[in-house]
């Protein structure tokens, strides 16, 4: 490991001198099911003592009877041991001096009572004693550099330069001996329940370890949000940061309860806050290892411009589709490059990109292949080169194996990737061969291969932004006072929806709301209405109609004539819809200038906080789910970036020949409802739907605010 001047958190527990392991047993000895034989495997060069008192000796290791009985303190322990026991074994660790362990035993806060209570004992040593653990429910860790595991299943040492962080340990120990590769990291820490040491101790740990220059992590539950947004995003400026966020779908999400004891976030929250934090996110483990990979491999990339050499023109069109779909650009070749190269091509061929080159490598491979790669790699405007060849059988076809070429013409011009497809089964072992130095990578997909790219183009953009994030504008004191006053007013009423009271908020702020009056009996109608323009939008106001349109509490375009009629009929219809619905009153609003409908709204997360939401709006926001999601506190930029995600963005750009509506009102909306929902924590949703956006400004016509269950302000 690389020396540091202070000791680091997982110093002791990734590059110990000595280690316990206490619980393991005699048939463990020489198994290959064992943390001593994986220790062996790993070659392993620290002192090694056994506890088990039934135990004499062990090959490669010293044998104790008990803990007191240690020779030494050790500087890791690694306990295996029935869960009951675990808390008195961690009791006698802490009175040997053992500042660290790892807890492979399972069965605590993701299995029952018994195992809950259990864990709280944990909790409550680590918090008294200062010892720090890895799990419960963890195979620990491997760390190669330093040729030492915890793991109970073998594990292959590797020096690729990734540290990985999961809350599982198959992606350590189980993935690459599955596809029979290397492991793909060189670092790996299987967090289990997370107990103690969670993830952003490792993430920090990893931006401080130079061995280590891609992060991947597998996660089930980010329970600390915001930390995590914050550590993240400064790591990812530095280092890339690929993720896969389990748990995505409803049976999923109750697998992880199960597996982890923690919640899992809503998937598109989770997304929004892992994008904001500038992480690549993996769809699959094998496009977690691929995104990891290919960042190790290259680095970033300098643009999307990419330029193909195929063995075969439908190869090509089908990779042309692939760069499309994964957002890339197909390269403009140099006038210098077409005229090095065009001598390899018949006079009808037109040369350009992509270059179906079978022509010139069926009439010589050695002249062709190299030629034509050499000068994709030293054309300018060429930021990646795609091969894509045949996988033949050897030596039957050796005159067509270009693998040897690919592997030495990459590496040595390593200033772009090179990343290749083939058809044909690799029976020839043409994918080591490629990959021998680390310089060009072979994918299953052409679709796989476009999508690595991609994230190594939005690696080179992240590099290449600012890591000083603009602060987002606070909210204003006084508007804040008259919400906290409103809010706690609601709160010591027992509200749990807000109407009346969200259009009082929302005016607060400076938001631009339709006129509108609150009428809690029809001999106010003429008086209050009297004061607005007509026509008229009518709203049911009742703290148990929640969706008004539903339920007949709505009506538009009503003339002042037809007022009191329209009154007395809403509150007939809603009493029928809704039996013993507490009817408040109505609302008399003056109808908005007519523009495209958006919805702006927030979630209050349990693991992230508030979630701003925008996107289409409208009774059928839901079907078309055009949305975009951003993690609280925002900027104008941030909501800018919100709007230019969604598809309605096209038709509020102005579409067809209308002018377009005013974005500068729309996002000074959005970063207004950011500083309502940072600055009143017991808002749990706000859904402002529709806001009209036009070309004179935005306009909010509804509201509807649902406050945390027993809280006020």
């Amino acid at each position: 490991m690389t020396q540091h001047a202070q000791p680091r958190l997982l110093d002791p527990f990734l590059a110990p001198k000595s280690i316990a392991i206490i619980g393991l047993s005699r048939s463990a000895i020489g198994s290959p099911v064992s943390v001593h034989t994986t220790l062996g495997d790993m070659g392993y060069e620290g002192r090694i003592f056994i506890v088990n008192p039934g135990m004499d000796s062990a090959p490669n290791a010293t044998v104790c009877k008990s803990i007191p009985q240690l020779p030494e303190t050790v500087d890791l322990a690694i306990i295996s041991v029935e869960r009951s026991s675990v808390p008195e074994t961690l009791e006698a660790c802490v009175a040997k001096g053992i500042k660290s362990a790892i807890v492979i035993t399972q069965g605590f806060a993701d299995a029952d009572e018994l195992g809950a209570k259990l864990q709280t004992q944990i909790d409550e040593i680590i918090a008294r004693a200062g010892i720090r653990i890895l799990g419960p429910n963890t195979i620990g860790l491997v760390n190669s550099p330093a040729k030492f595991t915890s793991s109970f299943i073998e594990v292959t040492p590797d020096d690729l330069p990734v540290g990985q962080v999961s809350q599982s340990g198959f992606l350590m120990m189980g993935h690459h001996l599955v596809t029979n590769e290397p492991a793909g990291y060189c670092t790996s820490v299987d967090l289990g329940n997370g107990c103690d040491i969670n993830l952003i101790d490792v993430l920090e740990h990893f931006e401080s370890e130079p061995r280590i220059q891609v992060i991947e992590v597998h996660a089930e539950a980010l329970n600390d949000g915001p930390a995590f947004i914050e550590a993240a995003s400064r790591i990812s400026h530095k280092k890339p940061i690929v993720a896969l966020k389990a748990g995505r779908t409803e049976a999923g999400q109750a697998a992880v309860a199960s597996h982890t004891g923690a919640v899992a976030g809503q998937t598109r929250v989770s997304d929004a806050a892992l994008r904001q934090a500038g992480v690549f996110q993996a769809d699959s483990a094998e496009e977690l290892r691929s995104f990891s990979k290919s960042l190790a491999f290259f680095g970033a990339m300098k643009g999307k411009r990419v330029a193909i050499m195929s063995f075969s023109g439908g190869g090509a069109v089908l990779a042309i589709d692939a760069l499309d779909r994964a957002g890339l650009e197909l390269a403009k070749l140099s006038g210098k490059t077409i005229e090095t190269v065009k001598r390899l091509f018949p006079d009808w061929m037109e040369v350009e990109n992509p270059l179906d080159i079978w022509i010139p490598v069926a009439k010589d491979l050695n002249d062709a292949f190299p030629l034509v790669m050499n000068a994709l790699m030293q054309d300018e405007g060429v930021d990646a080169v795609m091969c894509i060849y045949c996988s033949y059988n050897l030596p039957k076809y050796d005159r067509y194996d270009a693998s040897g070429y690919i592997r030495d013409l990459s590496a040595a011009d390593r200033s772009k990737p090179v990343v290749c497809w083939s058809y044909g089964q690799d029976i020839e072992g043409f994918t080591r061969t490629i990959e021998e130095k680390r310089s060009a990578i072979v994918y299953p997909r052409l679709d796989d291969a476009a999508r690595a790219l991609a994230v190594l183009a939005r690696h080179g953009e992240r590099l290449d932004s600012s890591a000083t994030k603009l602060e987002a504008p606070k909210a204003d004191k006084a508007a804040s006072k008259v919400a906290a006053d409103i809010l706690a007013k609601s709160g010591v009423e027992g509200q749990e929806y807000l109407f009346t009271e969200a259009f009082e908020i929302l005016e607060a702020y400076g938001l631009p709301l339709a006129k509108w009056a609150a009428i809690r009996d029809e001999s106010e109608l003429e008086g209050k209405a009297g004061a607005l323009n007509a026509p008229f939008c009518l709203k049911i106001d009742s703290p148990d109609v929640v969706h008004k349109s539903d339920s007949g509490g709505v009506a538009l375009g009503i003339a002042k004539a037809d007022l009191a009629q329209a009154y007395r009929d809403m509150k007939g219809t809603v009493a029928s819809n809704v039996p013993g619905a507490r009817l408040s009153g109505v609302v008399v609003q003056e109808m908005a200038a007519k523009g495209a409908e958006v919805m702006i709204g927030m979630v209050r997360d349990p693991s992230f906080g508030p979630c701003i939401v925008f996107g289409t709006g409208g009774v059928h926001a839901e079907i078309l789910d055009d949305f975009a999601f951003r993690i609280a506190p925002l900027t104008a930029e941030d909501a800018r970036d919100m709007i230019d995600e969604t598809v309605i963005s096209k038709i509020l750009a102005g579409a067809r020949g209308q002018k377009g509506a005013d974005i500068d009102a729309l996002v000074d909306v959005i970063v207004k409802i950011s500083q309502i929902a940072v600055a009143h924590p017991d808002i749990q949703e706000i859904d402002l739907n529709p806001v009209f956006a036009g070309p004179e400004g935005a306009h909010l016509v509804d509201a509807r605010f649902i406050l945390s269950q027993g809280e006020g302000a």
